[in-house]
């Protein structure tokens, strides 16, 4: 459950004074602890945080999620669910570890399909019986340093949607609660890290960052090896999810489409529903990165008409530099939500942008059943003209990759500046 942002301009001791405060210690102790009810009891308890006891009779793992039941009816009882990103900061898998055992968990309540439901975002919301820890793995948070790649020759693009990367506050101006789990725990941005120094980009785009204190906070606790400047704005997402970037090449440029209107196909006013963040980056790269995230595929035939008028906004933006000028370099790059063969897609390629991954049967979204291609890093021709590999990055040795986003990262390798350095070296 996030805390709610609220700054309080006074203290307890100056209304009741240090000697009120000190006397009745035992009684403010107690007024801080969750009742303790059994499951059975959880349906009364709507919206409120209390620990529930009892046996779990059976699990689920959707891939997803593992979802913990304490009845045979588990339909339209009690059950706590452990998203697959916490999951993997379990000594086993949750379903197996959990399956029979009496437990206690610690959390607010809330109502999912008419059913009581507590969402286990920590791992210490979760003991044994007689109040002992669940132990967590003792590889859970292995350090990033051992395992960084080697810089690139030229310049290394990394583009990743890195799931629900939100912090623990409750904006009071976004629905950013509404996600499970509502936050990313320090294990798994730890794993996130992991994962960047393992393939140590020049330029990284990100989706679905909350905010920029958050993105400046990780940069400096995990990732303050590498280099990173950092660029966000904030986007038109109703929960809050950004696009973002972390670079170490020069800056000469931002620019934020949140406020562009355009019109569907329907002829009704649109925006991106993110952003389209554009940064020029100088030095040795010297080249327009487009980050985006489109539209999901939530609200069917209506999301596909809003995400295709996004694409075509996005393309026209690019087809007008590459008609004033044939040897503009850009990318974009992010999450299309949508496949290659689909209108989505097709706005970029019939202006003439090159699919970095073209030909690859890998998919970016790794949970089931869902397992589709829908990240991609398109080059206009000049550009491309530089691409030495891309790929997409589903396994990396020593990391688990779906224990850090629901997404894998496409990685695009170019030779830009690559000789000017090896020349600089002779000399």
């Amino acid at each position: 459950m996030k805390r709610l942002r609220i700054a309080l301009g006074f203290s307890i001791c100056s209304l009741f004074g240090f000697a009120a405060l000190a006397a009745p210690a035992t009684l403010l102790a107690a007024q801080v602890q969750e009742p303790v009810i059994t499951w059975a009891e959880a349906a009364s308890y709507m919206g409120k945080t209390v620990t529930v006891t009892g046996t779990v009779v059976r699990t689920h793992d959707s891939g997803k999620a593992t979802f913990l039941n304490f009845s045979a009816d588990w339909k339209d009882s009690f059950s706590a669910v452990i998203f697959a990103s916490l999951a993997c900061e379990f000594q086993e898998a949750p379903a197996t570890l959990l399956l029979n055992k009496e437990v206690r968990i610690t959390g607010k309540i809330k109502e999912f399909k008419g059913a009581p439901e507590i969402v286990i975002e920590k791992v210490s919301q979760l003991q044994w019986a007689d109040g002992s820890a669940v132990v967590t793995s003792a590889n859970a948070t292995p350090r990033a340093a051992l395992i960084t790649a080697a810089a690139a020759a030229g310049v290394r693009l990394i583009s990743w949607n890195i799931e629900n990367f939100f912090d623990e506050l409750d904006d009071p101006n976004s629905r950013d609660e509404v996600t499970s789990p509502s936050f990313v725990t320090p294990d798994r941005q730890q794993r996130v890290a992991d994962v960047i120094h393992a393939l140590n980009p020049d330029v990284l785009c990100l989706q679905e960052v909350e905010n920029r204190p958050l993105l400046e906070k990780f940069n400096q606790a995990y990732l303050a090896d590498l280099g990173y400047q950092a660029i966000l704005f904030e986007g038109n997402d109703t929960r809050g999810i950004d696009v973002a970037m972390l670079t170490r090449l020069p800056i000469e440029s931002v620019t934020s489409y949140r406020h562009l209107r355009f019109a569907d196909a329907k002829g009704r006013e649109q925006k991106f529903r993110r952003d389209l963040l554009r940064v020029h980056l100088g030095g040795k790269f010297n080249a327009d990165v487009f980050v985006v995230h489109l539209k999901s595929q939530f609200g069917e035939e209506d999301a596909d008409i809003i995400r295709t008028s996004e694409a075509h906004a996005a393309a026209g933006i690019i087809a007008a530099e590459m008609k004033a000028n044939a040897n503009y370099r850009a990318v974009i790059c992010g999450d299309f939500n949508e496949v290659l063969e689909e209108a989505t897609i097709q706005e970029f390629l019939k202006i003439g942008l090159v699919d970095s991954c073209a030909g690859t049967d890998k998919y970016t979204y790794n949970q089931q059943p869902y397992l589709t291609r829908i990240d991609f890093a398109l080059f206009t021709p000049a550009l491309a003209r530089e691409l030495q590999v891309a790929a997409v990055m589903d396994r990396i040795e020593g990391i688990s990759l779906k224990c850090a986003s629901d997404h894998y990262p496409v990685k695009a390798e170019l030779n830009s500046g690559a000789s000017k350095r090896v020349e600089a070296a002779e000399e």
